[in-house]
């Protein structure tokens, strides 16, 4: 479905343009007016448009100025200009911008929707193509992987003094000038998990998430061994963090969106290419030892806690912990405040401990939503200094609560405009990283947010809705199941098909067999 706008300064033509026109039966969802310039601009930098119709002479910005500028914001919008005024020098200069259509007034209906129906149809070939060419793209990248995945496999478990005997294909390099370091992950699949009868989804889900994560940014490669253990190559220098640090970000993801535990096991940083397959044996002993149960004695666990801890600090961590789940983090505040009230410091003490806390939340706030710092902060200094202890506990308890309510708004914002986002585009590379990205939020913050807004984890809504349109593609077309597939954003077949299982209980063939043969 498509947008329009439609921008003259004479209500009557645009009234008259809005209602001749049957929008919905050439596939325009909203049909947008606008009487200048200025309020055009306005709704091209607030709304998705595909078409405008546009008039040349208006006042203060005319037609062919504004769509200069119009072609900047939205570079494939198509623009028909619609004049009373035959000459070739504005023709021409409505070349010269790329205006699609130039119609002379008074406008002939069964032209105009001629030439509405024209752009549009050029809209659909532009998507297919760019469609096509994303395809294409992926099939490649998939094609470079699977045989860079057999080159490594040899580095790494081969004895090999000369590693450049591997066949490396010449479009992927290892990185020059830095170090090597090896860890080897796989799932920890409890009896009672979904994941049980889908082993092989849940590795290759965990594996493109550090596809994502480490080979796209550059900054190692990822395959599995031939155990189907899940190997990384971190590279190591100054810039990058180390593969701990950057296990550790994507293991909290993947707590929230498989709910599984990693086993691990990381080897030492190595210098060179040739000493790669030393720090994959070394992670293979460590990755042989599994973690200790939990301790299930929760009672024992917090008393060690306690032990350890000062319990303002303590509460202060559950607070900045909770940060996203804001019933939780207001019960921790109230007993913070209340430990300071009743702990008999004195109220120079009180300040400060009120003060690092809010500095503390307020630095999680700037972090996570991405908003700049303003000077709130000291704000609450001068009303901490200049008040008593009573009125100290109330502003910081407000200072506190108007950040997480702030935050819950934008929260909301995000996850909204995320889920639309995600249903425009099924069939692009969508992964918790690229979205994140996106909305310029933390990936961790992100995948937290998206599973406490919408009840499932961000992967989880994305292939689900990538297998609510392929059960319709397997209903309504003939396409063979790797190019339903593609039309849904999965470049290996494979994948596919298991994601399809796990969310049917059937293969899409069996899926397509019973549509068409319900007895």
């Amino acid at each position: 479905m498509y947008k329009v706008l439609i921008v003259d300064d004479e209500s009557i033509i645009r009234n008259g343009l809005y209602n001749m026109i049957p929008w919905s039966d050439l596939g325009v969802s909203g049909v947008l007016t606008a009487s200048c310039a200025k309020e055009a601009l306005k709704i091209a930098q607030n709304t998705e448009l595909d078409i405008m119709l546009t008039d040349i002479c208006m006042p203060e910005m005319d037609g062919l100025e504004m769509t200069k500028i119009m072609l900047e914001i939205i570079p494939d919008l198509k623009v028909i200009v619609l004049t009373g005024y035959d000459d070739f020098k504005y023709a021409q200069k409505s070349c010269s911008l790329g205006v699609k259509d130039f119609i002379l007034k008074p406008v002939d209906e069964g032209s105009l929707i001629k030439c509405i129906k024209l752009q549009i149809d050029h809209i659909q070939s532009e998507l297919q193509t760019e469609v096509e060419n994303n395809i294409m793209s992926r099939k490649r990248m998939l094609e470079n992987q699977r045989e860079f995945e057999k080159s490594l496999m040899k580095l790494t478990e081969k004895s090999l003094d000369q590693p450049d005997v591997i066949e490396v294909p010449q479009c992927i390099k290892f990185a020059d000038d830095c170090e090597y370091q090896v860890a080897v992950l796989t799932p920890e699949i409890s009896e009672n998990s979904i994941w049980n009868q889908h082993r092989n989804l849940l590795i290759m889900s965990i594996k493109s998430f550090f596809i994502d994560l480490v080979d796209a940014q550059n900054s190692g490669w990822t395959f599995q061994n031939s155990d189907g253990d899940i190997v990384v190559i971190f590279y190591v220098d100054k810039k990058s963090e180390n593969a701990e640090e950057q296990i550790s970000k994507l293991q909290e993801i993947i707590d929230v969106e498989f709910d599984v535990e990693m086993r691990m096991g990381i080897g030492p940083v190595v210098q060179n290419m040739s000493r790669i397959k030393n720090s994959y044996e070394i992670a293979r002993k460590k990755f042989g030892v599994k973690k200790p149960p939990h301790d299930t004695d929760n009672n024992k666990h917090v008393d060690d806690y306690l032990n350890k801890k000062d319990k303002l600090l303590i509460l202060k961590e559950k607070i900045l912990a909770s940060f996203h789940d804001t019933e939780a983090a207001k019960e921790y505040l109230k007993k913070y405040i209340n430990e300071v009230k009743t702990s008999g410091v004195s109220k120079s003490v009180a300040e400060q401990k009120f003060y690092d806390l809010a500095s503390a939340f307020y630095w999680e706030y700037l972090k996570t939503t991405g908003n700049s710092a303003d000077g709130r902060l000291e704000t609450l200094i001068s009303t901490l200094q200049t008040n008593d202890l009573e009125n100290c506990c109330v502003f910081t308890e407000m200072f506190i609560v108007k950040l997480m309510y702030t935050n819950k708004k934008q929260m909301h914002e995000i996850i909204e405009a995320a889920t639309v986002f995600i249903n425009k585009r099924l069939t692009e590379d969508l992964t918790v990283f690229t979205l994140a990205e996106q909305f310029h939020v933390a990936r961790n913050y992100f995948s937290r947010l998206f599973k406490k807004e919408m009840g499932e984890g961000c992967n989880e809504y994305i292939t689900r809705k990538r297998i609510e349109k392929a059960k319709h593609l397997l209903t309504v077309s003939r396409l063979k199941t790797y190019e339903v597939a593609e039309q849904v954003g999965y470049n290996d077949t494979n994948y596919f098909s298991l994601a399809f299982k796990k969310n049917t209980g059937m293969s899409p063939t069996e899926f397509r067999d019973r549509q068409n043969n319900p007895e």
